[in-house]
């Protein structure tokens, strides 16, 4: 292990100092066999950030491991819901993340301030901007014509007839639940063509919404003139306050994938439409000219998700709940544009709800500070004296599914810095290693070198849990390469069940994309007299515990007896049984394993039974 030189006591931020002293010792209660909880929470829904591990998940792990107060450490904190668990439980936390935009999140998880204060602040931001939202946003009611403000307005991509040369308007060809075929029929001579793989689309204005006072509810119809002159007029204003221009092209993963050359995005400023861009900067030069840093960072936690909510991204749902998909960069074909300044308010509305219940409200005017964030990439954590973390809960990225500094950059610039894409740790499978792209070893080394700094600052005893889901045992190989490389034993395998199902996680279980649902968490220690893995044998033990769990469920439909009988849920559990007899993942990928299951057991659709 590289011996990394650590921060004295001198360079020491204070903050980290004061949490840093003195510590309750570690703990070594029963692992839990399986955790879940719901994604409804406040805290979970406070703001967006792909594959959240909800908070009341993670707190039956860091009971069993620790004392209170104890040291609690997540060096990928992404949204920081670590931190929130070591605080609901009691203890101190410490949370880093190469990205700004997540030590954003995390230090604001972490840090209430008190909803009057929140209260005071949007009732005078409210009056500065009052003006500023009607120019931008005033609009006849549709039904009974009253001048009111705009809730959203649909765009819709109009393609031309590649034979008639007539406009098709993806909005008319819509289904009930709003979504479309990849098919456009032209309405003027019948010839059929593809959406998809087209450059140069325009967009223009299909349905709006109004929050009538008088009709006293949310009324629908066509653009007029009224709305059509407003956005000619608005498309012709510059943006005369500052808002990130940070350039996106190819050498982002997700820039690719995302196929955002055929949506015209050059820079980040290109997710937003020119209404929503002067929206955006105008608030956000509100809330930054703000001389109190405790409102500064109440309101500026609510922008960045509303900065989110406003992009282009945002998808029409007939059934209302419009927002974007996460974990992509995805422009859609029917996008509804929302009032910023009533997307702002709801998000201000969820961080005080939020607030009012935090475990740490009772220090939201000073007092003791139980939790610090930093940026920092997981490879270094030379900010910390080795032994002195008490526990480790952390959730590193998954391989290739997902690309933290590419999905999380557009409302990260607006803190006025993004991901360092040079140092995160992912496998590219779209961008090639000549322009910066990294393969599975590159992902495996850099974990190594994040494993090696969780060992060197764990005390004696500790543990260190890890959340890991992935189809590709490759993947899993590398992640188990890389904590044995790093001198982590594991001692512990659980199935987490984040209850509601991620756009992936319904993808499994329709059958339509093959990704397991159920997370592992593998908890780790750093004595040497664990066992080490075996070479082979993962088909035999994936079978044998599958049978036995198989064997143990009743008959009968109730969810969670089905859930259990998933295809998703009986590879969580094979590739924790496999850990846990130590015994090596190769060929233990998802579609394996289902091969497995088609041959040994009888399949009702996407559940198994012995018999």
């Amino acid at each position: 292990m590289t011996l990394i030189a650590e921060t004295t006591e001198q360079e020491m931020d204070p903050r980290l100092r004061e949490i840093l002293q003195g510590t309750a010792g570690v703990a070594r209660r029963p692992i839990p066999t399986d955790t879940s909880a719901s994604k409804g929470s406040s805290a979970y829904q406070v703001h967006t950030y792909p594959t959240k591990v909800p908070p009341g998940a993670i707190e039956p792990f860091i009971l069993a491991s620790t004392e209170p107060d104890s040291l609690v450490l997540d060096p990928f904190c992404g949204s920081g819901m670590t931190g929130l668990a070591a605080l609901n439980t009691g203890r101190r936390a410490l949370m880093s993340d190469l990205a700004p935009g997540a030590v954003h999140l995390a230090h604001n998880h972490s840090h209430p301030v008190r909803p009057t204060i929140i209260a005071a602040a949007m009732a005078a931001l409210t009056t500065s901007l009052m003006e500023t939202e009607i120019a931008l946003y005033a609009s006849n009611c549709p039904t009974c014509g009253r001048l009111e403000r705009l809730r959203h307005q649909i765009w819709t991509d109009v393609h031309s007839c590649d034979r008639c040369r007539e406009p098709i308007r993806v909005w008319d060809q819509k289904t009930q639940s709003g979504s479309s075929s990849r098919t456009l029929t032209c309405g003027h001579c019948g010839n059929e063509q593809t959406r998809s793989g087209v450059t140069g689309v325009l967009s223009k204005p299909a349905e709006k919404a109004v929050a009538c006072g008088s009709c006293r509810t949310l009324q629908r119809g066509p653009a007029d003139e009224h709305d059509l002159a407003l956005l000619t007029s608005v498309a012709q204003r510059p943006v005369t306050r500052w808002m990130p221009k940070v350039p996106l092209g190819p050498d982002r993963e997700m820039y690719r994938r995302s196929a955002l050359h055929l949506r015209n995005i050059k820079e980040v400023a290109d997710f937003w439409n020119r209404r929503s861009q002067l929206a955006l900067s105008e608030l956000w030069h509100y809330i930054a000219t703000q001389a109190d840093p405790t409102v500064r960072s109440a309101l500026t936690f609510a922008f960045t998700n509303t900065a989110w909510h406003a992009t282009r991204m945002r998808r029409y749902n007939a059934f209302g709940g419009q927002r974007p998909l996460t974990g992509t960069l995805y422009i859609p074909q029917l996008v509804a544009e929302g009032n910023v300044f009533e997307i702002f308010r709801h998000q201000v509305a969820q961080v005080s709800r939020f607030y009012a219940t935090h475990p740490a409200a009772e220090h939201a005017d000073g007092g003791i500070d139980k939790a610090f964030a930093r940026q920092s990439s997981a490879t270094d954590l030379s900010w910390l004296p080795s032994s002195s973390v008490d526990y480790v809960f952390t959730d590193p990225p998954f391989g290739a599914n997902l690309f933290y500094g590419d999905c999380n950059v557009v409302w990260e610039s607006w803190l006025g810095d993004v991901t360092d894409l040079t140092e995160e740790i992912v496998v590219n499978k779209s961008l090639p290693m000549a322009s910066g792209g990294k393969s599975l070893a590159d992902y495996e080394k850099l974990l190594s070198g994040a494993f090696s700094e969780v060992r060197r600052v764990l005390a004696p005893g500790a543990r260190a849990s890890v959340v890991f889901h992935n189809a590709d045992d490759k993947v899993w190989s590398a992640l188990l390469g890389a904590t044995n490389h790093a001198g982590l034993a594991q001692t512990d395998v659980s199935v987490l069940d984040k209850v509601q199902r991620s756009m992936k996680g319904y993808k499994g279980r329709s059958g339509a994309e093959l990704v397991p649902f159920f997370d592992l968490v593998i908890t780790f220690t750093a004595d040497s007299n664990v066992k080490a893995q075996n070479l082979n044998g993962a088909d035999k033990v994936a079978l044998a515990a599958i049978r036995r769990h198989l064997g143990s469920l009743p008959e009968g439909n109730k969810n969670e007896v089905t859930d259990q009988r998933s295809l998703e849920y009986l590879y969580s559990l094979a590739i924790g049984a496999v850990i846990a007899s130590d015994t090596k993942l190769t060929g233990l990928s998802f579609k394996a394993l289902e091969e497995i299951l088609q041959k040994n057991f009888i399949a009702k659709g996407r559940h198994y039974y012995l018999h």
